[in-house]
């Protein structure tokens, strides 16, 4: 009878039939993943963490009871129970690729927390004692949802799976603060049954709507051979006048046999994002795509193993960027289902990122949406202190992070250069960040989507070049590569070094200086001692000044933002100290030499306080800044620089 009522979708008659199976014998590892999995599809994380544990302790399970709970563990927040677990999954199924991309999981967890401030995620306002999910614009002032609120069917049915009514589609007022009102039912009888409506999408004008129902004939519900009713999704007109939606026809991809739902037309109104669990997909449910051309809707494109997993992908929009946002519980993340994002390369999807907390939460989330400019939107969750099954909730982006990187090349020989000094301006001319090209040319910053920079590169013996940068118009989370070329330049060769033009001038105590050479030192993680790679920058430096009795040496030493700040400030001094020590050693006057340390102060990169950065990224900030200058004003002993430009 349990079985029956499960295969039935009555997953709240189920339980109750279980448990009193349980009762009556508590080691039937059957019974009990049975009764995990129906309190996973009512979506119940705590009770399904429960009856899996029980499972585990049975002795008696198999290796997806292990990943179904490490989901489950994650889905209440335990993450390192979860952590636990994982490694014993690892062992039992090391090839799962699953599991490798889970094997850091608190790490991962650590990763999507970090970025909590670019969002502010508030409840939309309008939310039930039932569920309430599947938000996509009207227009640019209304938001229409599906919810099994009571109130709008003739006939009140409660849906077996949960005991809730069957969903119905509502449309709700946007406020001037995002928060939704005035809430009323969705469309005349045209487009309502006694059974499912909704979740739905529109196109661009508002005319035309693609909404997920059940499969009926005759008014009731079809069911397939399996004896499942299946979803569907139909395609409705409105001419934009008061007259009711009209449902046109059902898609081609229509199935008595599997389900497709969760429409997503994009701004062309050409192509229809939708998951389905199809035959012939990577996993449960899969996100594809069907392109309308000829004058009908062509075969559905399956978007990849890049994108779907073993598990299932569900909900998926296309935003006016062509940005493709979705939700997973096969991909790493918070636990349940998360939100995801990937931006198109060539037109493909290839690579996803996870939106990180607070879009994300341990419960699922789902039935993303975004305005035209991609600033703000609505979700739906499950998460704690919501107020019904599944609510609603209004997000702002409060800053859309792009990534700044390229190359500085050689003008004539197009080959990398390095340890050019590379700095990013804002519109305003303010310094945001700077760094030193790598061994093969290349730089990388972090912006933000709507910033207008400037990004400068030089180097010793070669000209400048700058770019200017407008970010408004990139998809989310974009990378805006760069190509600075910079042109050697050629003195002749017989400029004597007592006369050399200076790489830059500086103020020293109100008085100028000119700096003849610049060079960079560095440090190991936590230590002040001269390496030897240092050593012979050093050792140059003090023939230098054996040659040049008038030069004098100037020593900046920095450290990176690992650590506390005052002693990353006394570090910075101790590591400025020591090359001064060397180069006394070395025979150069104490006089000539000036040495500060300035901590973490003066960053040459994104690695701030709280960042995840490599070790390599964080090298570049310990580093001790050498120069050799002469003071006074540069006066050129020739007419006219011999320079030549190719």
């Amino acid at each position: 009878m349990a079985d029956k009522k499960f295969k039935d979708f009555a997953f709240i008659d189920a339980i109750e039939l279980y448990e009193y199976a349980y009762k009556k014998d508590q080691s039937d590892p059957y019974v009990i993943r049975q009764l995990a999995e129906a309190n996973r599809f009512i979506h119940k994380p705590t009770e399904v963490e429960r009856w899996l544990g029980r499972l585990i302790q049975t002795g008696n399970y198999d290796p997806d009871d292990l990943f179904n709970y490490i989901q489950a563990l994650k889905s209440t927040g335990k993450y390192s129970k979860a952590q636990v677990i994982l490694q014993q999954y690892v062992q039992i199924k090391p090839d799962d690729k699953r599991a490798q991309m889970e094997m850091s999981l608190l790490e991962y967890i650590k990763f999507l927390e970090k970025d909590a401030k670019r969002y502010t995620v508030t409840p939309a306002g309008i939310n039930s004692p039932k569920s309430d999910f599947g938000p996509t614009f009207l227009g640019e002032d209304k938001i229409v949802f599906a919810s099994s609120r009571s109130g709008s069917k003739i006939i009140k049915r409660n849906y077996k799976w949960d005991n809730q009514p069957f969903l119905d589609m509502y449309i709700a007022d946007i406020d001037e603060d995002g928060r939704l009102k005035h809430v009323k039912p969705f469309g005349k009888k045209n487009i309502k049954t006694s059974y499912h409506e909704g979740p739905a999408c529109f196109n661009s004008s508002g005319t035309k709507m693609f909404v997920t129902r059940n499969s009926l004939q005759g008014g009731s519900l079809k069911r397939g051979t399996d004896g499942v009713t299946n979803l569907k999704i139909y395609a409705a007109r409105n001419d934009g006048s008061d007259k009711d939606w009209e449902i046109k026809y059902g898609l081609p991809i229509n199935s008595d046999e599997y389900s497709v739902g969760h429409p997503s037309i994009d701004k062309t109104g050409l192509v229809l994002y939708f998951a389905s669990d199809m035959p012939g997909g990577y996993g449960g449910t899969d996100i594809y795509y069907l392109r309308y051309d000829g004058g009908k809707w062509q075969d559905p494109v399956n978007l990849g193993p890049k994108i779907n997993t073993a598990s299932d992908e569900v909900f998926p929009y296309i935003s006016n960027n062509d940005v493709l946002y979705f939700s997973s519980d096969g991909h790493p993340g918070m636990g349940g289902l998360d939100i995801f994002m990937s931006t198109p390369e060539n037109g493909e999807y290839r690579r996803i990122e996870n939106m990180g907390i607070p879009i994300n939460s341990p419960l699922d989330d789902f039935g993303l949406t975004m305005n035209k400019e991609g600033e703000q939107g609505y979700l739906s969750s499950n998460r704690l202190n919501g107020r019904g099954y599944d609510d609603i909730y209004h997000f702002v982006i409060n800053r859309i992070p792009i990534i700044i990187k390229g190359k500085v090349l050689d003008l004539a020989s197009q080959e990398s250069i390095p340890g050019a000094e590379v700095t990013l301006y804002d519109d305003l001319g303010k310094v945001i960040a700077s760094a030193v090209s790598g061994p093969d040319g290349s730089f990388r910053f972090r912006g933000n989507k709507g910033d207008t920079y400037k990004v400068y590169a030089i180097k010793e013996d070669y000209t400048h070049d700058e770019r200017d940068l407008e970010t408004k118009d990139l998809p989310d989370n974009a990378e805006l590569k760069v190509e600075l070329f910079l042109d050697k330049l050629v003195v002749e060769e017989e400029q004597l070094a007592d006369e050399q033009e200076p790489l830059m001038m500086e103020e020293e105590d109100g008085e100028p200086i000119q700096v003849i050479t610049m060079d960079y030192i560095n440090y190991d993680l936590d230590k002040d001692n001269i390496r030897p790679d240092a050593q012979v920058i050093l050792d140059k430096l003090a023939a230098l000044m054996e040659e040049f009795p008038d030069l004098e040496v100037r020593l900046e030493s920095h450290t990176d933002a690992r650590g506390d700040d005052n002693y990353n400030m006394d570090l910075s001094k101790r590591r400025a100290r020591s090359a001064y020590e060397y180069l006394v050693a070395r025979g150069v006057d104490p006089m000539r030499i000036q040495y500060a340390g300035y901590g973490e102060t003066r960053l040459l990169n994104h690695c701030a306080n709280g960042v995840d950065c490599s070790e390599a990224e964080h090298e570049v900030n310990r580093r001790t800044i050498v120069k050799a200058v002469r003071k006074g004003e540069y006066k050129s002993k020739r007419e006219k620089r011999n320079v030549f430009f190719f």
